[in-house]
C-alpha cells in the first residue's frame, strides 16, 4: 500500500511539474495591436542590412518592438483592422493580411505608427490614401 501511495505521489508530482512548465511558456503567436504607416522607395540603406536588397515585403519596426536591433530579420504577419480617419473609413483590402520582414528601424520623432510597412506591403492590405491604419500583428 505504501508503494502505491508513493507511485501515486510521484505521478501527481510529475503532472503538476508538467502543467507548471507549460503554463510558463509564452504563446509564440500572440497578437498585438497598433497602427501601420508606409514608406516609399528607395528601401536601402536599412538599419539592419545596409545596402542589401531584401525585396519589397519589408517593414521598419518602431521602438515598440525594435529591441535595439533584435527585431532585424523577424517576420511579422500584419492584418488591417480598420481606418484611423474619416477620409478613408474602410481602407482594408482583400484578405487584409501580409507577412513582412523587419529590415529597418522607424525612430521616435519620425515614426507615426507601430510598424512602417513598405508601400507595396501596405497597398496589399489597405488603400494607401488612408496613410495610417489600425492593425493587429504577430511574430510568425
Amino acid at each position: 500500500m505504501a508503494i502505491m501511495r508513493l507511485c501515486f505521489s510521484l505521478v501527481s508530482l510529475t503532472a503538476m511539474l508538467l502543467i507548471l512548465s507549460l503554463s510558463s511558456i509564452s504563446p509564440i503567436s500572440a497578437q498585438d495591436s497598433g497602427t501601420a504607416t508606409y514608406y516609399t522607395p528607395p528601401y536601402t540603406p536599412s538599419a539592419c542590412y545596409g545596402f542589401e536588397d531584401d525585396g519589397v515585403m519589408i517593414a521598419a519596426a518602431s521602438d515598440v518592438f525594435w529591441n535595439d536591433g533584435g527585431a532585424c530579420g523577424q517576420m511579422y504577419e500584419v492584418s488591417c483592422l480598420s481606418g484611423t480617419n474619416a477620409g478613408t473609413p474602410e481602407p482594408c483590402l482583400g484578405s487584409g493580411s501580409v507577412v513582412v520582414k523587419i529590415v529597418d528601424h522607424c525612430p521616435p520623432g519620425s515614426c507615426r505608427g507601430t510598424i512602417d510597412l513598405s508601400q507595396e506591403a501596405f497597398q496589399s492590405i489597405a488603400d494607401t490614401d488612408a496613410g495610417v491604419i489600425n492593425i493587429s500583428y504577430q511574430l510568425v
